[in-house]
């Protein structure tokens, strides 16, 4: 019955609601190819017809901007002075969610990485006199940016533990945040399924880029410096991500600014709800985009027990939620960005925790 009822809300709040735009894609093969996709019963016609990005070779000596252009428009770029600024919603071509055991109740919404709000890449990075290490640093906010727009955290949370270790990330090394900020914990090496193998699959913030398990040429990277880069010729210094921890680099080659336990400057997610906590015993099973930037559902399960969130926008900073829960509870919220409430034990923000 909660399906039934799922449904008839669904169908009601995207009547009217436009299916093209510079979107996000789902259903990328190059990602998703191993990903059970869900038969959802409610999903609302027209099915949304999405074109997966050309996939393109680029050449590091083209510099940051041309690392990023096979995920145009979903991710946009310009230069101002000694940066680049780098303009997305902060969510992936491929899938989200799926595959989470330790779930804070979060969901992602797409984020005004935009304007003055931009992430910034240096052009010209300056190496640092001594270097910095990431392990037990920087736990708040991002390290790095993927080439498809994704802000990457530290593979550490923010209280320390590894995430890949305690089944916070989804089957693409990602999950969100207290804002509701989808973003990685380890090198998103699936991107080379577009870039091309040996090609950058992120940018540090410190401005040096990110190749993935290999050099261009296919070769095993050799002589990696502590922070787990080094110079080639022709390419000039680049960390290189790993399968284990630290996934990404070890540390800051280049000079970056801390401050609060971030890099600083770099763009602010905005949450519209309260941060939640830990719904014990959940499994994520399923993650669906509806329409473009515009409506989700979640499906996950406790102890056998499904429950559901589904959430659309209804205008620019508002977005309307409707929880069933596994007990069969069903709730509708609806919240605005900059008015903060619910959060905790059923108080409106979330599935209730399970005792």
């Amino acid at each position: 019955m909660m399906k039934l009822v799922g449904a008839r809300w669904l169908a009601l709040g995207l009547a009217g609601l436009p299916v093209t735009g510079d979107a996000h894609l789902t259903g990328e093969p190059g990602h998703d190819a191993a990903a059970s996709r869900l038969a959802l019963a409610w999903r609302p016609a027209p099915v949304l017809a999405l074109v997966a990005p050309a996939r393109a070779a680029v050449p590091l000596a083209l510099g940051p901007a041309a690392a990023f252009a096979p995920f145009a428009p979903a991710v946009r770029v310009r230069v101002e002075g000694d940066f680049l600024l780098v303009e997305s919603e902060g969510l992936p071509a491929h899938g989200m969610m799926t595959g989470i055991t330790a779930w804070q109740q979060q969901v992602p919404l797409p984020q005004p990485y935009t304007g003055a709000n931009a992430w910034r890449i240096p052009l010209r990075p300056v190496p640092a006199a001594a270097g910095t290490p990431i392990r037990d640093r920087f736990l708040r906010g991002a390290i790095a940016l993927a080439v498809n727009g994704v802000p990457i955290f530290n593979p550490q949370n923010n209280r320390g533990a590894v995430s890949a270790d305690i089944g916070e990330l989804d089957r693409w090394g990602g999950h969100c945040g207290r804002g509701d900020d989808y973003h990685y914990h380890i090198a998103p090496l699936h991107l080379e399924a577009i870039t091309g193998v040996g090609r950058p699959i992120a940018y540090a913030l410190d401005g040096y880029p990110i190749l993935g398990l290999t050099e261009p040429d296919g070769s095993a990277p050799a002589g990696l410096d502590v922070w787990r880069g080094h110079e080639s010729p022709g390419l000039g210094y680049h960390y290189h991500a790993s399968e284990t921890y630290p996934f990404l680099m070890a540390g800051f080659r280049g000079v970056v600014v801390e401050r609060d336990g971030q890099v600083d400057p770099q763009p602010r997610a905005q949450g519209v709800r309260e941060a939640l906590t830990q719904l014990r015993g959940a499994r994520i099973t399923g993650f669906e985009e509806l329409a473009p930037r515009s409506s989700y559902v979640l499906r996950y399960e406790v102890r056998g027990a499904a429950g559901v969130v589904a959430y659309r926008r209804e205008a620019e900073g508002v977005w309307r939620f409707r929880f069933e829960e596994p007990g069969g509870d069903i709730r509708e919220v609806t919240y605005r960005a900059g008015e903060r409430r619910g959060g905790g034990k059923g108080k409106g923000g979330g599935p209730r925790r399970e005792p």
